[in-house]
């Protein structure tokens, strides 16, 4: 038996929405039948990432009911809630805000590890600038003055 393959298990395919697609006997299968990357099937079925190859993948019983799934809106890996962070020159003083670290990573082409390090105080800074996470108490200020 191949190194993909388990009795009695299968690779499920489903829509984002929830909705079952296919079942494939194992991740080779799945992969030449789609044409996704089997890394990206098997990480996605072990919930290492949400999705592969725009679908939602878990390894189950092939038992188990062809049923719809629900789809929460939530992350299923680690903590990846939105964390607003903040900007500062080297004086301290406050010069951008961003929704994320993925965000202020991506909009000046900072790597996220060296602006995690600069938040968690491993490193004082990165790319030249101070980071700090925005306070809870600075995030709901502003959404009872939208309010």
């Amino acid at each position: 038996m191949s190194r993909t393959t388990m009795k009695g298990y299968v690779y499920r395919q489903y829509s984002t929405d929830g909705t079952f697609v296919a079942d494939y006997r194992s991740s080779l299968e799945a992969a030449a039948e789609t044409g996704i990357s089997r890394n990206a099937i098997v990480r996605a079925a072990h919930g290492e990432r949400k999705t592969g190859g725009g679908f939602i993948w878990k390894k189950v019983s092939e038992t188990e009911p062809q049923e719809a799934i629900e789809i929460s809106g939530e992350s299923i890996i680690g903590y990846h809630d939105l964390r607003p962070v903040i900007q500062m020159d080297l004086e301290g003083n406050e010069i951008g805000e961003f929704v994320s670290i993925a965000q202020a990573s991506r909009a000046l082409g900072i790597s996220r590890r060296s602006l995690s390090c600069a938040l968690n105080g491993t490193q004082k800074t990165a790319a030249g600038f101070k980071w700090r996470l925005k306070e809870a108490e600075e995030k709901n200020g502003q959404e009872e003055q939208k309010a």
